[in-house]
């Protein structure tokens, strides 16, 4: 795209152009890191809370970048687009949305948001409408770095996707790229959301900013219609904030089953059956059947193609089938989703519980006592230990869990993750089930600013090879 045409979307700026011409500037891609820049890259200069891009603008020149995108002028040959007032995301979603002609609104898209669920929630909507012939993508924890991609690269893959054949995508729609307008300039077909807890108020600061950012997205503007969890308190208030919003509610089945096959139970007169364990997942299949009801899918087809959907990656995964020890990986990483997690594994009926986990380091310390207590109530024993401790202490993070537990409750402090789940395993009886929680998906553990490979899958069969001479098929 001609940068003439580009910068056309902006009300107002200010052009510094050194060679006195832009007619010749061709732009193909928007790029915050000067060390991405090329030819036909346009640099975004973002001021953030550790550098400020304005001190790269001379080293993307020198990378070839032909322009550069800022706040306020800065000494360099580069033609430079001041921008105007206001907060600068803003334009940069503008300028993606019009970089990559618009794609969300030549697709079927559809956001989820909430504390948890949305991963599992996405899931279930690619995997179904695919079941339904609709060819359909996925963005969100399990499929890239970031739970909701910054909007040069959100716009970007949304393009790709419709110019591969796609006709819908599901994707998660984070807090964080609600206030930092990532997900500006997309055009919601239908939002989701399933509820909210404690997180990320290391970011947020109180649960009213952190509610009132999950609200931004069924703001009529950006979704055309929203469906909501009534049963959630924060959805209570969303539906009472917008009348035009659609509820779900555990009130809607009946025959509720929940065991070791699975879930069954019934929902507007149709038989539902799923593979996935746990109450949290019966929500989450409500909260979809809903949505895609509510976009005018026929109920009855929809409710076919559940049994076909199985468990995502990490989220109540099941090692290992037949073994007198059941060992289940789940991403639960906030008190609330533990206690989830950790309800499902009492309804699969074991004769004891074990779980370990721990925190991540640098983000929310006020969940980690909660945590701490949600274990040991709820499981047997609990194994504290290390997670994405990032640049923190672990056994500061393990201490502050520590705080938390039931007085007499069995707990373990191991803060080798490996060895962690080793012990637990190893103290694991016939019929008794391990959890593993925290990482779920994850293959890296960050310690100290260092990223190494760590996969609680990995690990868990390992020692199962080691305990019983199982090995998978």
């Amino acid at each position: 795209m001609r940068l003439t045409e580009l910068i056309g979307a902006l009300e107002d700026y200010e052009l510094v152009d050194p060679r006195a011409s832009i007619e010749d500037i061709e732009v193909t891609s928007l790029v915050m890191d000067h060390r991405e820049t090329d030819s036909q890259s346009a640099f975004f200069a973002l001021a953030g809370s550790h550098f400020d891009g304005h001190n790269y603008v001379k080293a993307a020149l020198d990378r070839g970048a032909p322009v550069a995108f800022v706040q306020h002028r800065v000494d360099s040959d580069i033609p430079q687009v001041v921008l105007s007032e206001g907060d600068p995301r803003t334009h940069l979603a503008l300028l993606s949305a019009t970089l990559w002609r618009r794609p969300s609104e030549e697709l079927t898209v559809l956001g989820v948001t909430g504390t948890n669920g949305k991963t599992t929630s996405v899931h279930l909507l690619s995997s179904i409408l695919r079941s339904l012939g609709v060819k359909t993508d996925a963005l969100g924890t399990l499929w890239g770095r970031l739970t909701t991609p910054e909007a040069p690269e959100l716009q970007r893959k949304l393009r790709e996707f419709k110019d591969a054949g796609d006709d819908a995508v599901a994707m998660e729609v984070s807090s964080h790229s609600l206030v930092m307008h990532r997900v500006d300039g997309v055009s919601f077909d239908a939002a989701l959301f399933t509820n909210l807890s404690q997180d990320h108020l290391d970011f947020h600061h109180d649960m009213e900013t952190y509610f009132r950012a999950k609200s931004m997205l069924f703001d009529p503007s950006r979704s055309q219609l929203g469906v909501v969890n009534k049963d959630d308190p924060y959805g209570e208030l969303l539906l009472k904030m917008r009348s035009e919003l659609i509820p779900y509610s555990i009130s809607d089945t009946r025959d509720l089953r929940l065991d070791a096959s699975g879930i069954t139970f019934s929902w507007r007169g149709h038989p539902i059956v799923s593979p996935l364990n746990g109450l949290h997942n019966v929500y989450n299949i409500l909260g979809v059947l809903t949505t895609l009801v509510a976009l005018g899918w026929d109920e009855s087809s929809v409710a076919e193609v559940v049994p076909l959907v199985g468990t995502p990656n990490g989220r109540m995964e099941l090692i290992a089938r037949d073994l007198p020890v059941s060992v289940f990986v789940d991403y639960a990483h906030t008190p609330a989703a533990l206690e989830a997690a950790l309800l499902a594994c009492r309804t699969l009926d074991p004769k004891r519980v074990l779980v370990v986990f721990g925190c991540g380091g640098e983000r929310d310390k006020q969940k980690r006592p909660k945590m701490g207590s949600v274990a040991s109530s709820l499981a047997d024993a609990t194994f504290v230990t290390s997670d994405n401790s990032r640049n923190e202490d672990p056994a500061e993070i393990a201490k502050d869990i520590l705080l938390g537990v039931e007085k007499g409750s069995e707990v373990i402090l191991e803060l080798d993750r490996k060895r962690a789940i080793e012990l637990a395993v190893n103290m694991a009886e016939e019929g008794d089930l391990v959890l593993i929680a925290g990482k779920g998906h994850e293959t890296t553990q960050r310690i100290q600013g260092t990223d190494a490979h760590f996969d609680d899958h990995e690990v868990a069969r390992q020692i199962l090879k080691s305990k019983f001479g199982w090995s998978p098929s």
